[in-house]
């Protein structure tokens, strides 16, 4: 039987020559700190089996889980580059068990060594190229030693690559992605091909979040089965997708307008819903209508302005004119109140004159105001001149006519301030009427003004409303949407095309992974790989079952596919290293006969080769065939129990 199935599937076979993996791990040392070394494993290309036996095997009463396997993949991981050593709760008891530990894995890449350094508490983390551990450890870290081994694999695996991941892989993701790919989380329990890295482990690998079109974009880059032309259509239907959708929330948003606005145009135009945009042979449309409407707005009659210019200077000059006679009138009242005082006091003085020379004596000197008894009896002492009486009479007699004559001008000047008082009347009732005018005048411009903003509103209303219904036209005639599905038809076939044009790699890929499971389950099983609009799809059909799925089954073509990229790999077909983990990978209820045919058939690849170019490490609980039970494929076995039998020797 082993015969039959073996010749189902051949060895892969590495070109040009090759005695060695590109890529492969040739130890892993767990340091409890740079003196003591807690475990040395050492790793062959080919098969690596890490075995924590069950009960059943070791016939003890110990757990085969807990031991430290996923631990060991973790960290074997985590000296490739993958940022996560290990869960919270793990990291923070390996922290506080050994602080000054790490792990180092000497990586030979295209045949040269690199070691990884990887530290459980606070100590560096970093890549340095060197013969060995031991070597790396004495000459410490480099001045140019980058802090990790990711930018080493990308380059010399990833070099066609580069630009064209997706852009929240990116370049300096690449590898992040395949090596999520090539060593899945036990947690994802093989449920779908694209399953790698669950958030439970808390790798922090950028997988954790990658969405489905982007990690099957990554495997077909891989695969040789995605070309840029078909990236370029992929990117132009992503976009147009985006297009469509806003192009379909749009037509929404514009139909709910549309309705709303026909509806208040139909309102404003007084027409009922039977009315339509566009003319028909019995009745005119909501366009037509709203031309007539705006016609009607344009010929409204704004009223006319008064010229409230006018009147306002007409009322500036009336005051004008009216300050300057009032201005008149005070002048000549003020003028005969002096002329009229000026009289009184001539008069007053003729008077006094009169009196003294009516009376026959004169009591006092007109000339020195001396009583002139005084004067005579005793002389005057003030006035030089002599008492003239005929001359005091002239000036009597002046001093009356002068006053006679200011008295005349103060009446003529107080006829003149009644005239001006007239006047001034007169022109005071004029500027009421000439202010009740422009009162009147101002009101009739503000009506006048109010009209024509409301005439003009109704012509901007009525213009709108033309606007408006126009517009509808245009909406229900735009075909920009049916644009949009039209290219977004055409993209869709040309990514047809390229998936047809990938379908060279796919078959390949489909031939490997049908020989696989034909040498896996030799009862007339057909497998295939299916690359369409939805991704990429594997299955399994019995002869005359149809399809088969269970848990166990379902996993076991998770596998078949694995080992055919691990296959297609080793010989160069696909871009990616002949590199491959798997963390328990047998389902409870698969068949351990059948699970056994797993080591068995990566036995034959390695044995029936001259020298393998993969490496294939595999942790199991379950035991795997006898005659692989040496050193030779045991590279570790571990048990939870004891202590001592753990992969750090101790309880953590």
């Amino acid at each position: 039987m082993a015969d039959l199935f073996m010749q189902r599937i051949t060895p892969p076979v590495a070109p040009n020559g090759r005695k060695e993996p590109r890529l492969w791990v040739r130890r892993l040392v767990l340091f409890e700190n740079r003196q003591t070394v807690i475990r040395d494993i050492h790793l062959e290309p080919g098969l690596n089996i890490i075995w924590s036996p069950d009960m059943t095997s070791q016939k003890q009463q110990a757990l085969a889980h807990g031991s430290g396997k996923t631990t060991f993949c973790r960290l074997l991981r985590a000296c490739l580059g993958e940022e996560g050593i290990a869960n919270d709760e793990q990291r923070r008891r390996l922290m506080d068990q050994l602080p000054d530990g790490f792990a180092a894995a000497e990586i030979i890449i295209d045949g040269d060594c690199w070691v990884a350094f990887r530290s459980f508490g606070l100590g560096e983390n970093y890549a340095t190229k060197a013969d060995s551990i031991e070597e790396a450890l004495e000459r410490r870290r480099q001045e140019n030693d980058p802090d990790s081994i990711d930018p080493i694999i990308t380059e010399a695996f990833f070099q066609r690559l580069l630009g064209c991941s997706p852009k929240e892989v990116g370049d300096e993701k690449i590898w992040d992605v395949f090596r999520a790919w090539l060593s899945r989380d036990q947690e994802c329990r093989l449920t779908d091909i694209l399953a790698w890295r669950s958030p439970k482990t808390q790798s922090h690998s950028c997988a954790q979040q990658l969405s489905e079109e982007s990690k099957l974009t990554m495997v077909r880059l891989a695969l040789r089965a995605l070309d840029p032309e078909e990236q370029q259509a992929a990117r132009r239907e992503k976009e147009l997708r985006k297009a469509e959708e806003e192009e379909r929330k749009r037509q929404v948003e514009i139909e709910t307008i549309r309705r709303y606005r026909i509806s208040e145009i139909r309102k404003a135009l007084g027409v009922g819903d039977h009315v339509s945009l566009e003319d028909t042979i019995d009745q005119k449309g909501l366009i037509s209508l709203a031309e007539e409407n705006l016609k009607m707005a344009i010929r409204a009659i704004v009223p006319k302005v008064p010229d409230i210019k006018l009147l306002y200077n007409q009322l500036d000059a009336l005051h004008k004119r009216l300050s300057k006679l009032l201005e008149e009138k005070q002048a000549s009242e003020y003028e005969a109140e002096k002329k009229r005082t000026e009289a009184q006091h001539l008069r007053s003085e003729a008077e006094l004159g009169e009196t003294d020379i009516s009376q026959g004596r004169i009591r006092v000197c007109p000339i020195c105001r001396v009583a002139i008894s005084e004067v005579l009896a005793r002389g005057c002492k003030i006035s030089l001149e002599l008492c003239d009486v005929e001359k005091i009479k002239g000036d009597i007699r002046i001093k009356r006519e002068t006053a006679s004559k200011l008295e005349q001008d103060a009446r003529t000047l107080d006829e003149t301030a009644r005239q001006l008082a007239a006047e001034i009347e007169q022109l005071d009732q004029q500027i009421k009427v000439e202010e009740e005018k422009l009162k009147k005048a101002i009101a009739a411009q503000q009506e006048a003004l109010k009209a024509a903003s409301r005439i003009q509103d109704e012509v901007y209303r009525a213009r709108r409303i033309l606007d408006n219904a126009r517009s509808l036209l245009a909406m229900e005639k735009d075909e920009a949407g049916s644009n949009v599905a039209k290219e977004l038809e055409a993209v869709r076939a040309q990514l047809e095309k390229g998936r047809k044009r990938a379908q060279e790699s796919i078959q390949i890929l489909q031939e490997r992974y049908s020989r696989i499971l034909t040498a896996w389950l030799p009862e007339g099983i057909d497998g295939t790989v299916k690359l369409d609009g939805k991704g990429l799809h594997v299955s399994a059909e019995l002869s005359g079952r149809g399809e088969i799925s269970t848990a166990a089954l379902d996993s076991l073509k998770i596998l078949a596919f694995d080992l055919a990229i691990l296959h297609l790999a080793t010989e160069e077909k696909v871009d990616l290293p002949a590199f491959l983990i798997h963390d328990s990978p047998r389902e409870a209820d698969l068949d351990g006969a059948l699970y056994a045919r797993l080591f068995k058939l990566i036995h034959e690849w390695e044995t029936r080769t001259e020298a393998p170019c993969f490496q294939y490490i595999v942790t199991t609980t379950s035991s795997p065939p006898e005659e692989l039970q040496t050193d030779d494929f045991i590279r570790l076995r571990i048990s939870s129990t004891p202590a001592e039998r753990r992969l750090f020797k101790r309880d953590l």
